[in-house]
This record gives C-alpha cells, sequence and structure tokens, in this order.
C-alpha cells in the first residue's frame, strides 16, 4: 500500500486540458461555454487537495467571478460527469470534491475525530473489487473506497488526556 498524492501543486497544462475537456463535453451536451463555467473548471483545478464548495465559491469571488453557491452547485453535475472532480469524503458532515482529470485513482482513510484525510492505493481493493464485481456479472464504473478510524495524533492526544 502506498500513499498517494496529497495536496499537490496545480499543472498549468493540466488546467488547460481540462478547460479543453470541459469545452468539448459541454458543446457534445448542447450546453452553453460561459465565462463563469470556465472560470469554475479553472479554479477546481487550482484547488489543492480536497475541498468544499464554500471553498470554491471564495476562490471565485477572491478571483473577481461572480459565481454564487447555487450556480457552482448546479456545475458540479456537469464537472462530475465531465470527469473532471470526484466527490471524495463521503461520510460525515459537508461532502467534499477534488479534481479527478489528470490524477491517479486512490482511496481515502479519514480520522473520524479531526477529519484528517490521508490518500492511498493498494492495489489488493482494486482487485478485489474487480472480482467481486465479475462474481455477481457488474461492469465497474466507478467507486469509493473510505476508511474511517482514528488517526495517530488524535490517538496519542486521547492517551495524554486519558492519565490526566
Amino acid at each position: 500500500m502506498r500513499p498517494s498524492r496529497n495536496k499537490q501543486r496545480p499543472d498549468k497544462g493540466l488546467s488547460l486540458q481540462a478547460a479543453e475537456r470541459f469545452r468539448s463535453f459541454l458543446h457534445a451536451k448542447e450546453l452553453r461555454v460561459t465565462e463563469v463555467r470556465e472560470a469554475i473548471v479553472s479554479a477546481v483545478m487550482a484547488q489543492e487537495g480536497h475541498f468544499h464548495v464554500d471553498e470554491l465559491v471564495r476562490d471565485l469571488q477572491r478571483r473577481g467571478v461572480l459565481a454564487s453557491r447555487a450556480t457552482v452547485y448546479r456545475a458540479l453535475p456537469l464537472l462530475l460527469e465531465a470527469g473532471l472532480i470526484q466527490p471524495t469524503v463521503l461520510s460525515g458532515k459537508g461532502h467534499r470534491y477534488e479534481a479527478a482529470f489528470g490524477h491517479d485513482h486512490h482511496d481515502h482513510l479519514i480520522c473520524g475525530e479531526c477529519n484528517k484525510v490521508v490518500e492511498f492505493q493498494f492495489e489488493a481493493f482494486e482487485m478485489l473489487q474487480r472480482e467481486v464485481a465479475a462474481r455477481y456479472g457488474f461492469e465497474l464504473t466507478s467507486h469509493f473506497h473510505e476508511l474511517i478510524g482514528v488517526c495517530p495524533e488524535c490517538r496519542a492526544r486521547r492517551g495524554t488526556h486519558a492519565s490526566h
């Protein structure tokens, strides 16, 4: 099992490719390519790691883009369908998202106390889920693995508090 990317810097070329993919996706769906939609793609690709919708809205506002929370929420299904983002950290409060375009698939360990997220890749999970899907005649199109637990830092804090 190896750790995956975590908070890596956005790649400008990747951002341009994502914007082109989104334009093509919108054209194929006969939907309008707007400045706001393009700004949302740019802001998504600039995010480092996992983000909440409210963080994305604030980033757009800092960029001078007039995009309401509702506008961003309406864009999310399009970004998901185009393969630019994926939902992540589905358990708990406030779902988060991350850029998926140009990034390797990975799964998540989540601390149930401090909400720390660790990304990892584990080929055995991937092999097992393909085997289970085949056994039941399913064709997998996507999946999300979230393992919830307590991180070492929170366990250490518990230990120091328990002795007092």
